[in-house]
């Protein structure tokens, strides 16, 4: 096998004189590179003791670097060594790459050669253990009795989507590092449709990274740094780095960003696959006065997210049904069975674990859900077994309790393993042993649900809290403190106060780090303030500038202006975004608008995105550069709808000058697109005749963000332009135009044109609509047909409504009603109308005994739970 060099370093490396017959030009070239790293540190007269503190790296790595019987340094070691060296840096790595080139190829071969990189070649990797989906299997003989199985995967079926990663592979064959994040719902294919992207990848010598233990995040961050070029990082199922904390997620991001960006140590490519929920989480728009929380991975994924559909077109289908005409029996056989073009769910099985479990036995089926609610609530894909059977127990009614036989738990954990088509089962178990617990028998081990099932049960069991064993389980058992605030942040979601207190002192007990005690405290930051300062406290002491930025922010509310101003600089040298930007407010508003202006620059530096308003205004009111104040409010505009709307209320309060500033023309065209459009400046403030015309057109596309952004640019000054404005969209039947529209009707009394939207709307379809039309009817003391539409908006999954409901109810008189509905959102997580019915009740002085479930009206445990 030839060495396998790109066509530019082969020419580079024979102008340095370098041989390039095989093992000739690895060892001439590493020889050639040590000579000249020796040369320059004699020339610096440096140690490498001090070379390690001037280039950043560790003394080990650098001895390794001058150490002739070492392997290959990475480019990383390399390109740090050479700067610090002042040596040439591209020829450096021109040498490093020809001696890496070489150790791959004799690896190839199967020499004893190590790989520079933390890689393996593509071409040794299996797709299974990438975790691409088995498929089903099928009968390749056609007797029952003669049954022939292969563990294999279809033909691949090209889609719209494998165009987008064909463009990201190609440019990083022709040396531009790329990423691209697969989006899409379980089972859909984006694990298969990466892995068929980098088949042309393998024969060019690429390897592959795929970061699992001791978890993934914890892997990813570790060796980030020795990814050697060529080499793809593999993020299959992205939450499991992006989802571990945020503070976690943003290094992750920040360091991707700067890998990528990075010329000398590509090329590199990233591929990740998201499920849709995720990826609307961690793409959101951040909310105006709410810290941002996912900055850093939200630039990442910018312009990166390929959508997968969940079923296949018509000319999919087509493609599908040849290949399988040609003798593809798993895609003939899912091509009979399957249902509305969801062909990739049926080729992994996901139908039939879906009878399975619903046809389980009771045992089992309490197993199943008792994982789904460990999934939904954050606890590690491989749930601990040991965890499970103390967990399982309030799953099951009495009755089924007590018929439970000796040995039930591995029986059933048995019975969840039983594989469906040959390959998929409900539950994956490890290590599956018998074994004494505290309370009795279970599984040392763990067990992982099956992906189809685990996003299922994130829609089924919603409105669903776990019962009291789940809890008590955790607290015993759990002992990863992300893990267990996850946890306390569900139970305060549910109105669980006590488990959340329980929770958040295990987490205490374990010693989390700053990170998990700054989650915590986030946690408690409105339920139990002291509770919350002292975790802010805790984590401050830790290093955690976040928290530190808390603590100043805390100080302020309380008047403590000067604390406040030393918890931010503390903060701000910790390297906290926002109370770099709290700063800038701080110096602006009392005159200093140097400091004012270098606090905001570094925290946008940081990645806090409200700090690009207050740089503009500083720059405005210093008489700085003016089209950089207008990129700063283009920047907001596209950044949050409300802060934009602070920004242009600004600009047009100055001169005319100063209004273009002011109706920053940018708007973003939404989530899914991400793409920005210019809009003409408007000449005078009240002119919005272009941005209309733009935003209207916008619209009939499904546009709602310049609708929005344009509103707020109006709502205070332009009264008649906002509601013409939303009574053109509202006819379309946009959400936020019907609502903003029907409120504002409602708020001059006009309540029978209010009524007609509402209504109109709703019979569209559009059950947003439910709860402001109960609103409505309530106002006219419409009290049954209110009651009743608040009802169809829980069914429809509207759990906010039950706040009114619930008082509505209490109003009434139905106080055992009341609380019904109340509790039953507080199941679902939206513990909103408890909290509500409690202050009611207080407030009216008809407390009476304990509050259901044992607490009392704050939340406090009523007696020894």
């Amino acid at each position: 096998m030839t060495v396998k060099l790109v066509e530019g370093e082969r020419g580079r490396a024979s102008k340095m004189g370098v041989a390039l017959e095989d093992g000739a030009a690895s060892e001439a070239a590493l020889e050639e590179l040590r000579t000249r790293l020796e040369c320059g540190l004699v020339e610096q007269r440096a140690t490498k003791t001090a070379l390690a503190r001037r280039a950043g790296l560790g003394r080990t790595a650098v001895s390794e670097a001058f150490n002739r019987a070492a392997s290959v340094p990475s480019a990383r070691i390399v390109g740090a060594l050479g700067q610090a060296l002042q040596l040439n840096v591209p020829e450096l790595l021109t040498l490093r790459n020809v001696a890496a080139g070489t150790q791959r190829a004799a690896l190839e071969r199967g020499s004893a050669v190590p790989s520079a990189g933390i890689g393996i070649p593509i071409s040794h990797c299996d797709p299974h253990d990438l975790e691409v989906h088995p498929a089903i299997d099928v009968d390749l003989v056609g007797g029952s009795d003669s049954t022939v199985r292969r563990r294999r995967l279809p033909q691949y079926v090209r889609r719209r989507h494998d165009q987008g990663l064909d463009d990201v592979v190609e440019a990083a064959v022709s040396g531009r590092s790329g990423m691209a994040v697969l989006v899409g719902e379980s089972s859909t294919g984006k694990t298969r449709a990466c892995w068929e992207a980098i088949q042309p990848l393998a024969s060019l010598g690429w390897e592959l990274w795929h970061p699992l233990g001791p978890t993934r995040a914890e892997a990813l961050l570790k060796d980030l740094q020795h990814v050697e070029p060529r080499t793809v990082v593999w993020l299959n199922e992205a939450q499991h780095y992006f989802g571990s904390s945020r503070e976690t997620a943003e290094r992750i991001a920040a360091s991707f960003r700067a890998l990528l960006a990075n010329r000398r140590l590509g090329p590199v490519l990233v591929l990740g696959t998201l499920w849709n929920e995720y990826a609307t989480t961690y793409t959101a728009l951040p909310v105006a006065a709410r810290k941002d929380p996912y900055p850093q991975v939200r630039e990442l994924l910018a312009g990166r997210l390929i959508m997968v559909p969940e079923r296949f077109n018509a000319i999919a289908l087509q493609d599908a049904q040849s290949l399988a005409d040609r003798g593809d029996l798993q895609l003939s056989h899912a091509l009979r069975c399957q249902k509305a073009g969801r062909i990739t769910q049926y080729l992994a099985g996901a139908p039939a674990l879906l009878d399975q479990y619903k046809m389980a036995s009771p045992p089992v089926r309490a197993l199943i859900q008792c994982v789904m609610d460990a999934r939904r609530f954050g606890i590690d894909s491989n749930v601990p077994a040991y965890f499970l059977a103390r967990a399982v127990e309030d799953y099951l009614t009495d009755g089924e309790y007590a018929a439970l036989g000796e040995g039930w738990l591995t029986e059933s954990l048995r019975e969840a393993g039983k594989s469906v088509h040959g390959n998929l089962a409900l539950l994956t178990s490890t290590r599956l042993r018998k074994e004494s617990l505290p309370e009795g028998e279970g599984a040392r081990g763990s067990v992982r649900l099956a992906d189809s099932l685990e996003q299922f049960g994130r829609v089924d069991r919603s409105p669903y809290c776990p019962p009291q064993s789940f809890w008590a389980a955790a607290c015993e058992f759990l002992e990863s403190p992300d893990t267990l605030v996850k946890l306390a942040e569900a139970a305060l979601d549910r109105h669980r106060i006590y488990w959340a207190r329980r929770l958040s002192d295990r987490v205490v007990e374990l010693e989390g780090d700053a990170s998990s005690l700054s989650e915590l405290a986030s946690v408690w930051a409105d339920i139990d303030p002291v509770r919350a300062e002292f975790l802010f406290l805790e984590s401050a002491k830790l290093g955690s500038g976040s928290s530190m930025g808390s603590m100043g922010y805390r100080c302020e509310e309380k008047g403590d202006l000067e604390d406040a101003k030393e918890w931010y600089h503390r903060g701000a040298e910790f390297s906290d975004g926002f109370s770099s930007c709290e700063l800038g407010r701080i110096y602006f508003e009392s005159g200093d608008l140097e400091l004012s202006e270098r606090f905001y620059r570094r925290a946008l530096e940081l990645g806090d995105t409200e700090s690009l308003g207050g740089l503009a205004r500083v720059l405005i009111d210093r008489g700085g550069d003016l089209d950089e104040a207008l990129s700063l409010l283009q920047r907001a505009i596209c950044t949050t709808v409300r802060q934009s709307a602070r920004i242009s209320m600004l600009g047009m309060e100055r001169d005319a000058d100063l209004n273009r500033l002011g109706v920053a023309p940018w708007f973003s065209r939404g989530q899914s697109t991400g793409w920005v459009q210019q809009i003409e400046e408007m000449g005078d403030a009240g002119d919005c005749g272009r941005f209309l015309e733009v935003v209207t057109a916008a619209a009939k596309e499904g546009d709602s963000y310049g609708l929005r952004c344009l509103y707020y640019l109006l709502g205070s000054s332009e009264g008649d332009a906002a509601e013409k404005l939303l009574e053109s969209a509202a006819l379309k039947g946009e959400s936020f135009a019907v609502i903003q529209l029907g409120r504002r009707l409602g708020e001059r009394g006009d309540l029978r044109r209010a009524e007609f939207l509402y209504r109109k709307s709703l019979s569209s379809g559009r059950e947003y609509s439910l709860v402001p039309l109960a609103d409505l009817m309530q106002r006219v003391q419409k009290f049954e047909e209110a009651e009743s539409l608040y009802w169809r908006a829980i069914d429809a999954g509207l759990f906010y409504a039950a706040r009114q409901l619930s008082e509505l109810k209490e109003g009434r008189g139905d106080r055992e009603g009341a609380e019904r509905v109340a509790l039953l959102a507080a199941d679902a997580g939206h513990s909103a109308a408890v909290h509500s019915l409690s202050k009611l009740r207080i407030q009216r002085g008809k407390v009476e005994g304990l509050w259901p479930h044992g607490l009392n009206p704050d939340g406090t445990p009523a007696s020894g739970m």
